[in-house]
């Protein structure tokens, strides 16, 4: 399902006229951030109850013990932070009708050290989110409307999304930033029951945000490079109709399974495809999720997929095997390492492992400094195996937005045999309510 229109701006991307967007959004967020405090009417209290785990999460954070990436509706509400009026004025409306709304736009700009092709990229992401708690708001079992819409769109020549082609990468140099219209990328009722322990979701899901991710696996908060924002040996196919569950035998452990259309695209509704075509993306995950003495909460995964053959999409069928962990180390530092393995007939990798760090509260207060190196080892005989490693620093710059600076060094690119060494420095502005 996708709206009718689609902007390009074809124009040169020049680092002027990117700074220049940069400095207008800032200068922006800053005008909104300082604007004056309105004045409102209290509600009643409410009598004490007990509080949707991510309702509880503390602002700018999600629940420590949820396994799933922060890239799903309800875990990218959370990570918005209070501050502006619009924003305060979505909280009395979540308040009072327990429907939950935010927005988000990130720009991002990378420029390349090297590589055969162009070296300069620019784009955005536009969202809309909202969820809506019609049932047991309040209560461990509720029953959740989720939505999602997204606009992509290219600043100047090529947006993010093809700089690794160009240049010569095995793996993007970021997750998603390509061109499209505006779309529904997600509509799904999510329900839980039984005190939190059995969980079902149903509808237009990304199934990348289902299995297989780490805590800090986020192009539009954390790592860029498609090693760390995305899982490199899984083959993902866009949205579309999916069915998952998850039961929970005890707080700390669970078990999840789930069926999605192996041809979904994000662009299109493929809902009598999923019925006539039989060609389904099949995964589990089982993982624990303890609170560790001395350390915090920790989330252990173990993940198993296949994917059918795809007779129209001439693509093979393909399999693999995801384990993965992520540790909190007291209330300031995160760490995670993940390993992926699969036939590598489809994503052209066969095993790729990464390991990283997130720290926050470096160089102030709400800021993240993040570390982090993979290895992967493409499917084709001949090719180099391809190593990057990534350091960024976000800051929190006002309290709807962050500036981040990222590095990424690509040895022995796998696509570029002429290169040894190559670099991307990016800079990402994103602004939410």
């Amino acid at each position: 399902m996708s709206l009718p229109f689609q902007v390009r701006d074809r124009r040169p991307c020049t680092l002027a006229r990117v700074a220049g967007t940069l400095a207008l959004a800032v200068a922006s967020a800053r005008a909104a951030a300082w604007s004056p405090r309105v004045s409102r009417v209290e509600p009643p209290p409410a009598p004490p109850q007990a509080q949707d785990p991510v309702q509880t999460a503390a602002a700018g954070e999600i629940p420590p013990g949820d396994p799933r990436p922060p890239t799903g509706v309800s875990e990218e509400l959370a990570l918005i932070r209070p501050g502006v009026a619009i924003k305060r004025r979505l909280d009395e409306l979540a308040e009072q009708t327990n429907l939950r709304i935010g927005f988000a736009n990130t720009l991002l700009f990378q420029q390349a050290t090297g590589g055969p092709g162009r070296r300069t990229a620019a784009g955005g992401d536009l969202d809309i989110l909202a969820k809506w708690t019609a049932i047991g708001a309040g209560t461990p079992d509720t029953g959740i409307a989720a939505f999602a819409a997204e606009y992509r769109y290219q600043i100047g020549d090529q947006p993010p999304s093809e700089l690794g082609g160009q240049i010569g990468t095995l793996l993007p140099t970021t997750n998603g930033f390509g061109e499209r219209p505006m779309v529904v990328k997600e509509l799904y009722w999510d329900q839980r029951l039984f005190d939190d322990h059995f969980r079902y979701a149903l509808g237009r899901i990304d199934p990348e945000n289902l299995f297989g991710g780490h805590r800090l696996q986020s192009a539009n908060l954390y790592f860029l490079n498609k090693a760390f924002s995305s899982n490199p040996t899984v083959v993902y196919p866009g949205s579309g109709l999916a069915a998952a569950a998850q039961i929970k035998p005890v707080a700390w452990t669970y078990l999840t399974g789930g069926i999605t259309d192996a041809n979904g695209k994000v662009t299109v509704s493929n809902f009598e495809g999923f019925f006539e075509d039989h060609e389904y993306l099949l995964f589990t995950e089982g993982g624990l999720t303890p609170e560790i003495d001395g350390l915090g909460p920790g989330r252990y995964r173990v993940a198993l997929w296949h994917v059918d053959h795809r007779e129209e999409a001439g693509k093979p069928s393909d399999r693999g095997v995801t384990v993965s962990g992520d540790q909190d180390v007291g209330k300031s530092l995160i760490v995670f390492a993940r390993y992926g393995w699969s036939d590598g007939d489809v994503t052209g990798v066969s095993d790729s492992f990464q390991a990283g760090a997130g720290i926050k509260n470096v160089l102030g207060k709400d800021n993240m400094l993040g570390i982090a190196g993979a290895w992967s080892n493409p499917e084709a005989d001949g090719k180099r195996d391809e190593k990057v490693f990534e350091v960024f620093q976000r800051f929190q710059i006002t309290e709807t937005a962050q500036l981040t600076f990222d590095v990424e060094t690509i040895v022995d690119p796998s696509n570029a045999p002429g290169d040894d060494v190559l670099g991307v420095f990016s800079v990402r502005l994103r602004i939410s309510f």
